[in-house]
């Protein structure tokens, strides 16, 4: 490691490489229970490398993501806000025909070759066959829109001898 960024890294954190104790408390996020974890270790060049390189800090308010970054690299990461997108009011034509065979009873359940059946295949937007119409609902634009359009939640469902899907609203349609 180079010597220069090694003492920029330890003065940013409150030591000094001259004065540096035999041994340290290190401190880290664990990535599994994500409960701050620390440990004391020496301070020779191999374990500062090898505990640097693991993203340990020396400092335990360098645990923040930007301090850290800001720590390690010097520099300021860039932030850049992203907006969702903007709702067209267009929904697709699947999602309407899932619309109209629920809005009745505001529950259905069967197969998707049963659903096929009931919203029509081969219209434009809709799957011809069963297993295209069971992973294009399957589809998380489709949930989404669905359940934000309309209230409809999907579910599958499995018995010993049947593949079902489950609709149901949650609102009145």
């Amino acid at each position: 490691m180079d010597r220069t960024r090694t003492t920029d890294w330890l003065l940013a954190q409150g030591y000094r490489l001259s004065r540096l104790p035999f041994k340290v408390t290190w401190y880290t996020i664990d990535k599994v229970s994500g409960k701050e974890r620390e440990f004391i270790s020496r301070t020779d060049d191999y374990n500062l490398s090898l505990y640097r390189s693991k993203g340990y800090v020396l400092n335990r308010k360098f645990l923040v993501p930007q301090l850290w970054h800001e720590l390690e690299f010097g520099v300021t990461p860039t932030v850049s806000i992203v907006e969702p997108p903007k709702d067209r009011g267009t929904t697709p034509r699947l999602v309407k025909a899932i619309r109209w065979a629920v809005r009745d009873q505001g529950f259905r359940q069967g197969t998707s070759s049963e659903l096929l059946a009931l919203i029509g295949p081969g219209k434009q937007g809709i799957p011809k066959d069963a297993t295209r119409l069971s992973r294009q609902i399957m589809k998380s634009s489709v949930i989404d829109a669905l359940k934000s359009y309309y209230g409809i939640t999907v579910e599958r469902k499995r018995t010993a001898s049947r593949r079902l899907l489950q609709l149901t609203s949650h609102k009145l349609l």
